[in-house]
């Protein structure tokens, strides 16, 4: 997976540390849809992935909110 973040992301590399410190994290979610996210991610942003970019909508990660939405219109 680091390796696929620095070819699409030139100015991003890692050493044994980052990896390490890398795989305490993601060792608890499945490869397929992190990858997935991963390949998503890349098509949107011209920035290296931080872990919670690539384990958003995976199994185990949290949901993002959605944008809030005033709506003055709804009763209290």
């Amino acid at each position: 997976m680091m390796v696929l973040i620095q070819v699409y992301y030139d100015k991003f590399q890692f050493d044994q540390h980052k990896l390490d410190a890398w795989h305490m994290v993601l060792q608890k979610y499945s490869y397929d849809p992190v990858h997935e996210n991963l390949l998503e991610f890349v098509l949107d942003s011209p920035h290296p992935p931080k872990i919670s970019d690539l384990v958003q909508n995976s199994s185990w990660g949290h949901p993002i909110p959605g944008p809030f939405v005033l709506d003055l219109t709804a009763g209290e």
